[in-house]
């Protein structure tokens, strides 16, 4: 299989099973639960999930980003590597929950509402055992996560819905639903994992010390930015009340659908990113340059062409209380094409050894974003905590940038970047043409018009069909499936046998 059609396969294959489990979360979070709840149960509901999915991020510690780096060079070792992020993660997991009950006594008090808050926070750690999943990134096999992901996200709907369906009010109780997804998810990775590789917890402190040092700066790094992508939800909430939060939380959630392009793209090419790394900044600054004209392609089509449907979109999507988020939900999509530029960056400044680079980076871009939301959103509410993120990405997007061409040697190439330009502008320029000729209050119309438009605006940028380039970072191990039963250590360590379906 041909790295374009292996990157494409996997990224497709993640965008497929985000789709799924974003559905399903959204269907949760946006179509039940504000219907269900009150608005004011509905805002607990959002900051505490806002410090779960924090605490989320903050869990793996940069160690999963390092193991995957050094893994993808060093496929032996795997095992051990896994071994150790299995018992970092554990460590972590156990400061988060305290962390999370010590917030749920101070906002909440003593009660059944506590009780039910300290369950769920317990979920915090199945991410340890999860982080095995970290082998189907380094083998760009990427078909057991997504399994695993969509029967987590399947088991917390199913826990929703029998909630829903007893007439269950509290907002804790539909937290601890929310925990039942990453127990599965952790168990099935685990699982799975196993069949593919042994997973030593022999490697001892050397094997614990080495992955932290070089994972701490990262963590700190991604443990910042974490801060600086979901402290304005929490901030919302002591600054304007559980209300805002809703709102601000629903405008947030239809953003979340594009960031998964990104999201899911960096983590089938960070491998790759790795493995060309090692052979010097030249071997690779042509597929930096392929990945950022995708990136900024798609990116800045997203930017262009949401915010025009903004109000078709929340009338679709949420009850009419919810109206009043659509200009924030249109400000947040400014941020949608700085996002997708920057992540490129930072996969040449982690794939390159570059985490204290990247933990300076993210450290002003949370210093600056809580001072910023600290003087906005008091005086512009949800506007204010809008803007505050699009001038933070555009900080962190400048200062990769910088960071990537002094460090990593990559640079984007701005002739690359012409064609996407004048497809984005002529694809904003016919949808506000199309918009006119439609009915007003046809929405849903008006939204398909809108994809339409957006997937012509790709095949005039020209970055479909993918084309990413030779076979240069593709994995140095069979696939999964010409690996015959049985087999032993070889180019695979323990990979005797795909997981089960």
């Amino acid at each position: 299989m041909s790295l374009s059609r292996r990157v494409a396969s996997n990224a497709v294959g993640q965008i497929a099973g985000r789709l799924i489990t974003s559905t399903l979360a959204f269907v949760i979070t946006a179509l039940l639960l504000p219907r269900h709840l009150s608005g004011e149960a509905f805002g607990i509901f959002a900051f505490h999930l806002s410090l779960y999915q924090l605490l989320a991020n903050v869990i793996d510690f940069g160690a999963g980003t390092i193991v995957v780096r050094e893994a993808s060079r060093r496929r032996a070792e795997a095992g051990v590597l896994l071994g150790s992020l299995v018992l970092l993660k554990l460590a972590v997991g156990v400061v988060g929950v305290a962390l999370l009950l010590g917030v749920a006594m101070v906002f909440e008090g003593w009660g059944l509402r506590l009780a039910l808050l300290a369950v769920a926070a317990l979920h915090l750690l199945c991410y340890s055992p999860g982080g095995t999943a970290a082998i189907f990134h380094v083998d760009m096999d990427f078909k057991w996560a997504v399994r695993a992901n969509v029967a987590g996200q399947s088991g917390w709907m199913l826990a929703t819905a029998a909630l829903l369906l007893a007439d269950v009010t509290e907002p804790a109780a539909y937290l601890v639903a929310f925990a039942v997804g990453p127990v599965v998810t952790s168990a099935l990775s685990y699982a799975w994992a196993r069949r593919r590789v042994r997973i030593r917890f022999d490697g001892g402190r050397a094997a614990l010390a080495a992955l932290w040092h070089e994972a701490w700066p990262a963590g700190v790094s991604m443990s910042l930015a974490s801060v600086y992508f979901f402290i304005d939800t929490a901030m919302l909430r002591p600054l304007r009340g559980e209300l805002e939060v809703g709102r601000y939380r629903a405008a947030y959630a239809i953003m979340t659908f594009a960031l998964m392009v990104p999201v899911l793209f960096s983590q089938v090419v960070f491998p790759v990113y790795s493995r060309l790394w090692a052979k010097g900044p030249a071997a690779l600054l042509p597929f930096h340059q392929r990945s950022l004209r995708l990136l900024f392609s798609l990116g800045l089509l997203v930017t262009v062409t949401v915010p025009q449907l903004r109000h078709e979109i929340m009338a679709l999507v949420y009850p009419a209380g919810y109206a009043s988020a659509a200009d924030t939900m249109a400000l947040l999509f400014a941020a949608v094409v700085l996002v997708f530029c920057a992540y490129p960056h930072v996969l040449a400044l982690l794939s390159s050894g570059n985490q204290r680079a990247m933990m300076y980076l993210s450290g002003s871009a949370a210093a600056f974003n809580v001072l910023a939301n600290l003087w906005a959103i008091p005086r512009y509410g949800m506007l204010g905590a809008a803007a505050t993120t699009v001038a933070t990405e555009a900080w962190v997007l400048l200062l990769a940038m910088w960071a990537g061409r002094r460090l990593a040697g990559v640079r984007p190439e701005l002739s690359l970047l012409l064609r996407p330009v004048a497809a984005a502008a002529a694809a904003a320029a016919a949808l506000a043409w199309l918009l006119g000729l439609l009915p007003g209050d046809a929405s849903a119309l008006r939204v398909l018009v809108g994809v339409a438009v957006g997937a012509l605006g790709a095949l005039l940028a020209g970055v479909l069909p993918l084309e990413l380039g030779g076979e240069a970072g593709a994995p140095d191990v069979l696939d999964a499936a010409d690996v015959p039963r049985g087999a032993g250590m070889g180019a695979r360590e323990s990979a005797c046998s795909e997981p089960p379906p």
